[in-house]
């Protein structure tokens, strides 16, 4: 049984370089995060924020590795990021720390960007959609459609 190559799709890492960059800083900021909310006088208090902060950082930077080696996997996984941002976003907003304020607007960023990347809608402030849903791609060949690579090579 012979594998099947055609699956597979090279893209020049400087087409998503943008998704691929939010992603990293969102994981060092979840972990930068985490760490300062170890050291506040309440973290037992926040053992949700904490959970949330490390599968955040750890999806994320699973994201970005995917992204980068070209992974057709690499889209569904970004839609799994973005919900995962998402939830970490939301509730790091919750708690009104300069730290943790902020690291809410990296993971919400982050989520708004993977789900572009992996071609769904997430919830925009005011619950308004912004484009379809398709969660975990069905039927993607690799990074691109075979009409997105006939277009690629023409």
């Amino acid at each position: 049984m012979s594998e099947n190559l055609s699956s597979y799709a090279y893209y020049p890492i400087a087409s998503h370089e943008g998704v691929l960059k939010t992603v990293q800083n969102c994981e060092a900021v979840c972990e930068n995060t985490f760490t300062a909310v170890l050291c506040m006088h309440d973290c037992r208090m926040r053992v949700m924020q904490l959970q949330l902060l490390r599968d955040c950082a750890d999806i994320c930077t699973l994201t970005a590795k995917y992204i980068a080696r070209c992974s057709m996997y690499a889209r569904p996984l970004a839609g799994l990021c973005a919900q995962i941002c998402q939830d970490c976003g939301t509730h790091c907003l919750q708690h009104p720390d300069q730290q943790s304020q902020y690291c809410g607007q990296v993971c919400l960023k982050c989520a708004q960007e993977c789900a572009a990347f992996a071609g769904m809608a997430m919830p925009c402030p005011g619950g308004v959609q912004t484009g379809p849903c398709m969660p975990g791609m069905p039927g993607m060949p690799g990074m691109f459609s075979q009409a997105e690579k006939k277009e690629e090579k023409e």
